[in-house]
């Protein structure tokens, strides 16, 4: 078979000369197969290059994202230190406000609130991560669970504080704690004396406080008037007398009064005014005695005074 041939004319549109070439298909195909690997090696080296510098901008922008996370996880350990320190102090207080409460101190491993093994993220990007940062991760999961468990102990605790203390200041509202007459004077103590009427000892089971007759009498406690007597006979007993149930086994009694302002089941507070001084009944003038009854047994009063 012949060698076929392709003629290229080539002309100038300004002058007259004309050159034509001839070239054979072996040429066209040679030349053309000579280009389309150029082209090849080309566009290859380009996406080579493009390939490489993408690559490199990628690494370039994780390398900073990881510097940023590796501060960033630097300022939240620090923050949970803080945090941990805050809630020690918390924690100390807490003690205390129990022991005030009558409460015991929460035992230590309660405290700790108890961990369990380090445990990673369920996300594929996670697993990307340095070993290093994953295991820092994991221990600040570790650190803030066991914080949130703290925290909701204290809460616990808290309440159970608030609700001893409620629970004490009833029974310091009911725990006769004052001296009935304010402005009255103490002129015989509890415990054994010389009988003002017998001369023979016998057991003062009170206190006296003298004061002028229709001196305020006041209740030393919250509590419940429990007998009201209005009768009595002339240098006998208590004369007209209160007797108020403060609850948890306590009594208080008032004697010797000029004027009672209360009646039986009526609830009282302290330093409400339940009657005045008088001197009715087995008295040498005018006084407020005054008893504490704790479970059917006389006690001093003045231990009790607190105001």
């Amino acid at each position: 078979m012949r060698d076929r041939r392709i003629k290229l004319v080539l002309f100038s549109l300004r002058g007259s000369e004309v050159r034509d070439y001839d070239i054979s298909w072996k040429n066209v195909l040679f030349y053309s197969s000579m280009v389309s690997v150029i082209l090849i090696i080309l566009i290859g080296s380009l996406v080579f290059v493009l390939s490489n510098f993408f690559q490199s901008t990628r690494i370039t922008s994780l390398q900073k994202a990881n510097e940023l996370l590796v501060t960033e996880l630097g300022g939240m350990k620090n923050s949970i230190k803080e945090v941990a320190v805050q809630m020690s102090k918390i924690e100390n207080l807490d003690d205390d406000l129990r022991m005030i409460a009558g409460l015991d101190a929460l035992d230590k491993d309660i405290r700790n609130a108890g961990q369990g093994g380090p445990s990673y993220p369920l996300d594929i990007e996670f697993n990307l991560l340095p070993r290093e940062t994953r295991n820092e991760i994991s221990e600040m999961n570790i650190q803030i669970d066991q914080l949130e468990k703290k925290i909701q102990l204290a809460l616990e605790s808290q309440h159970e504080i608030n609700r001893k203390m409620n629970e004490n200041q009833d029974i310091l509202n009911h725990l006769p704690t004052i001296k009935p007459v304010d402005r009255g004077r103490i002129t015989c103590k509890f415990g054994w004396r010389s009988d003002p009427f017998t001369e023979k000892p016998n057991l003062h089971a009170g206190i006296d406080i003298a004061a002028p007759e229709g001196t305020p009498v006041f209740s030393s406690a919250h509590g419940v008037v429990f007998k009201v007597n209005h009768n009595y006979s002339p240098n006998v007993n208590y004369g007209r007398y209160v007797v108020i149930d403060h609850g948890y086994g306590r009594q208080t009694l008032y004697a010797h009064l000029q004027k009672i302002l209360v009646k039986p089941g009526q609830k009282v507070k302290r330093w409400q005014e339940i009657g005045t001084v008088g001197e009715t009944g087995r008295a040498t003038g005018p006084h407020l005695h005054y008893e504490i009854i704790e479970n059917s047994t006389r006690i001093d009063p003045i231990k009790y005074f607190f105001e």
